[in-house]
């Protein structure tokens, strides 16, 4: 299924000059497809490797496959695909990370960590990390298997139209995602594997077990059902899953992976939701760097909290399982509505402090 308004147009709709500028096979992009993806189907689509496509139409000069080409988008890159592709140049631009810009991270940055981005830990044209997901059960469906944008966010832990968890690696060899290497040191393959292929093992990816999540608490599962359709779906957030919602999920999911910040609200919340205590990674280690299995189990916990909005953290509050200082503690970005809720409760700090301060300074 191609993008909506991305469809190509007929042969005759078009200029003899445009249809020179095509490529011979000129697929589009599907919904919600990474750019590598789409990439790597229209080198396999013109009877290429990748590496001999990449290089002739863009110069040996321009190493594509040692970096991360869907976070930085190169614009020559973007255009290219979109000119000989015939693809409206929004419709190419959509199939990189930077449409996440103001939805799941405020403002872009070529280095570093974005939020909700997982990271591939790229050294030379080898993938460290294991940054993309994928659900087998799509990659079955597909008729031509392609990897989802929604794959690389952190937060989308398990697929909300099979209800199984998402996988980051192959379960023969382990090895990450990495369709852009099906073809390296294989000299003698002549005919393009499939996407759902292993890299390293040939393992057909499509057939991967995918053990079914369990909706533990209705209304959270419910919650966070909605929103990773809405990243899927690329559509604008609606007002229960907007920006600053995410936001303040990703502040929560820090405080419960921080020995530091908040070493006490973990078990609280494990506590008050009857999910069992598993240990985390105590160092600080980014949430995005973590394992997809602690990733799924936090972002369940920090659902919960954020339900009843601002009822459950008002209690874990009460019950010393989060201090005041540590509410906006490294947020750079809050919004309004938990400022609001933040100073409520730094209000009520203060006058149990005061409150306390006078009763020791009585007389006996």
């Amino acid at each position: 299924m191609e993008l909506a308004g991305c469809r190509r147009q007929t042969v005759s709709g078009r200029s003899t000059k445009t249809a020179k500028m095509l490529w011979p096979a000129h697929p589009h992009p599907f919904r919600d497809e990474l750019l590598s993806s789409w990439l790597v189907r229209v080198a396999h689509a013109n009877g290429l490797k990748v590496q001999t496509f990449c290089d002739h139409e863009f110069g040996s000069e321009r190493q594509l496959w040692n970096r991360d080409i869907d976070r930085l988008a190169p614009t020559w890159l973007v255009e290219t695909m979109s000119e000989k592709t015939g693809t409206p140049l929004k419709c190419a631009m959509a199939t990189t990370l930077l449409t996440y810009e103001g939805k799941l991270y405020n403002k872009y940055h070529p280095s570093g960590q974005l939020r909700w981005i997982l990271p591939l830990q790229i050294y030379h044209r080898k993938r460290r990390g294991h940054g993309l997901q994928f659900c087998p059960q799509c990659l079955d469906e597909d008729t031509e298997p392609y990897y989802r944008k929604a794959w690389r966010v952190g937060l989308y832990t398990f697929c909300p139209k099979h209800n199984v968890m998402l996988l980051d690696r192959c379960p023969r060899c382990g090895y990450g995602v990495a369709f852009h290497r099906l073809e390296l040191g294989r000299p003698s393959v002549v005919k393009a594997p499939s996407l759902a292929s292993c890299w390293y093992c040939d393992f057909d990816l499509r057939t991967a077990p995918a053990p079914p999540i369990s909706e533990w608490d209705e209304c959270t599962f419910q919650h966070w059902n909605e929103a990773l359709q809405c990243i899927e779906n690329n559509s604008t957030f609606t007002t229960h899953f907007d920006y600053s919602t995410l936001t303040v999920l990703h502040h929560f999911c820090t405080l419960l992976v921080s020995m530091r910040l908040a070493p006490k609200l973990h078990a609280y919340l494990c506590d008050q939701t009857g999910q069992p205590f598993q240990l985390l990674v105590k160092n600080r280690t980014a949430f995005e760097l973590r394992t997809q299995e602690e990733r799924h189990y936090v972002s369940g916990l920090a659902w919960w909290l954020l339900g009843q909005w601002p009822n459950r953290l008002m209690a874990a509050w009460l019950s010393k399982a989060i201090r005041y200082n540590t509410l906006l503690k490294d947020f750079g970005d809050p919004p309004t509505w938990y400022l609001t809720v933040s100073d409520e409760i730094g209000a009520m700090t203060w006058t149990k402090l005061s409150s306390k301060k006078r009763h020791t300074m009585l007389p006996n």
